[in-house]
């Protein structure tokens, strides 16, 4: 999945790909970590069921990102 214009593996079907929103990224210092908060409504459209969180590194001598956490996060309003 393209993400701020960096290839960025995920562990998801690229049949649920339409169904992502973007919701904020964090990039380190370096350029060499993402961490990456989502919504995937493919199965759930509900706040508590649908926000995941990913951490990707970036693969040495690859120019893509490879998922290293993958959790389910409960997405709550400031």
């Amino acid at each position: 999945m393209m993400i701020d214009d960096h290839s960025v593996l995920l562990p998801i079907e690229q049949s649920r790909h339409p169904n992502i929103t973007i919701l904020r990224t964090i990039w380190s210092a370096d350029g060499q970590s993402l961490t990456l908060f989502f919504k995937d409504t493919t199965y759930e459209d509900d706040p508590f069921m649908s926000g995941y969180l990913a951490v990707c590194d970036k693969v040495p001598g690859e120019e893509f990102f490879l998922t290293v956490v993958y959790h389910e996060w409960f997405i709550i309003e400031r």
